[in-house]
């Protein structure tokens, strides 16, 4: 179980954001940038290992751009890592979400679930639609 912090958007969306570090964007860094709608993270990473490989490769040779490459992946994985998390806020800020909620749970979806548990309890309901504070 984990943090996560649950993003809504007014026309009814939900995102959660894995607190600290993230495993996901580690492994799999500008194609889980790419799946999260972050176009220009993921294109530019991977433009940017490419085009780091190619330039290596022509200047260097094939063996030690391989090192280089290698050396890259790491570095990326490290960088996506500890800030994807971070930029995946951010995102989600300026595509109009709103940070709603921390909740522990054990990934993204099953912490959605719980924040709309969470609100879906019926006097809670019924004291926000009569106007009455909810405790």
């Amino acid at each position: 179980m984990k943090p996560f912090k649950v993003y809504a958007h007014p026309q009814g969306d939900y995102e959660a954001v894995e607190s600290g570090w993230s495993w996901n964007a580690c492994g799999f860094g500008p194609f889980w940038a790419l799946f999260n709608k972050m176009w220009a993270v993921g294109v530019g990473a991977l433009a940017a290992l490419v085009g780091v490989w190619g330039i290596a490769a022509v200047g260097l040779g094939t063996e030690q751009a391989m090192l280089i490459i290698n050396v890259g992946s790491v570095l990326s994985c490290m960088v996506f890592g500890a800030y994807g998390p971070h930029w995946q806020q951010a995102h989600l800020e300026a595509r109009g979400f709103v940070c709603q909620d921390t909740v522990t749970a054990a990934d993204g979806k099953d912490a959605v679930d719980r924040y709309r548990m969470k609100w879906t309890d019926p006097a809670r309901r019924q004291a926000m639609e009569i106007g009455a504070p909810v405790v």
